[in-house]
Order: C-alpha cells, then structure tokens, then sequence
C-alpha cells in the first residue's frame, strides 16, 4: 500500500515561463535562503568549548539559544566552532544554573542582513 507522490504525478497546472509577472517574481526571491528560527525571544546562554584533552583547551564565552527539544539544541555564536568540540552550555533559570552537554554537529555563518553585519554563526548540536 504505497503512496508514490512524486513530482511527475502531481499536476500544479500550466505554466506561462514568459509571463512577465512570474519573471518578476523570480528575480524577487533569486538567491533567497530560507531559516527556521523560533519566534520566541533569545536566551542568553554561557557556552564552554572543549577542542582539545587538557582543561587549558577550553574556552568560554556568551552565546544565545535559539531553540532546544530533548535530543537537539540550536546556539547563535559571534565565533565558528569546529563541528564535533564537545560543548557545555549553561543557562540560568530560576532555581540556579542548568548544564547541558552536546556535541557540534553543524554550523554556519547566518544568512540574514544582521547576522553578517554582526558577525553571528549558527551551531546546531547534538545533545548527550
């Protein structure tokens, strides 16, 4: 019982590729990149970076959390970090600081006008 909806079995319609209004559409979004952020309010986070096996390869520094479930967490950084560091992120809430352990599994460089302007990157990690 499969359902096979592959592009060639779906009819979006006709297309008039020399409609001059669909031109000016497409020339609108060329280049467009699109982003998944939560719309709710960055936390504020204290993130530790360890690249290497002494305790003198850490480092520390602020970061914002953008969202996080129970197997993924998504920071804004003002720093590359290398995919794989194992990273602690503290936060403070009410009863005191929470610690969460991850791994980088991705990151980037932002691709809105702020995040250039700012020079902010996007680290996905892997929580465990």
């Amino acid at each position: 019982m499969g359902h096979d909806k592959s592009r060639s079995s779906v009819s979006v319609g006709t297309v008039d590729w020399n409609d001059p209004n669909l031109d000016a559409l497409l020339q609108k979004v060329d280049g467009w990149r699109l982003e998944n952020r939560s719309d709710q309010p960055l936390q504020e986070v204290q993130i530790h970076v360890s690249s290497g096996w002494t305790a003198n390869s850490v480092i520390s520094k602020p970061a914002q959390l953008i969202s996080m479930d129970e197997q993924t967490m998504v920071l804004v950084t003002r720093f590359p970090v290398p995919q794989g560091d194992h990273v602690r992120v503290d936060s403070q809430r009410v009863d005191g600081t929470h610690t969460v352990w991850a791994w980088m599994v991705e990151g980037r460089e932002g691709y809105r006008a702020g995040d250039r302007e700012h020079g902010l990157f996007l680290n996905r990690l892997r929580i465990g």
